[in-house]
C-alpha cells in the first residue's frame, strides 16, 4: 500500500498518523468496531477511486473504487485476530 492510500486509510478510519510518516498504535478492539462500521453497507462507506498523480516529490499510485473497504475487511481480520493485544503500524 502506497504512503498516500495508507495515510487516507488511516484518516478514513478515524486513525491519526504522524506529521513525519505513517506510524502509531491502537487497541485491537478498537480497531475492530472502526472497522465494522466502515463497513456498513450505506453510501458515505463506499470511497470513489483516486486517480495517480505526481507533486513535485509525492507520488500517489492511485486507487480503484471501494480500495479502502477492501483493506479494512483485511484489518478487520488482523484486529479479530489480535485480540486483546494493541494493533501498530510503521
Amino acid at each position: 500500500m502506497s504512503n498516500c492510500n495508507a495515510r487516507d486509510l488511516l484518516t478514513w478510519l478515524g486513525l491519526s498518523c504522524d506529521d513525519e510518516g505513517i506510524s502509531g498504535i491502537v487497541e485491537a478492539r478498537e480497531l475492530a468496531a472502526r472497522c465494522r462500521r466502515r463497513l456498513w453497507d450505506v453510501e458515505r462507506n463506499h470511497d470513489a477511486g483516486v486517480d495517480g498523480y505526481r507533486d513535485g516529490n509525492v507520488i500517489n499510485c492511485g486507487r480503484r473504487p471501494d480500495y479502502l473497504r477492501e483493506r479494512t475487511e483485511q484489518l478487520l481480520k488482523v484486529a479479530i485476530f489480535a485480540g486483546d493485544a494493541l494493533v501498530g503500524w510503521a
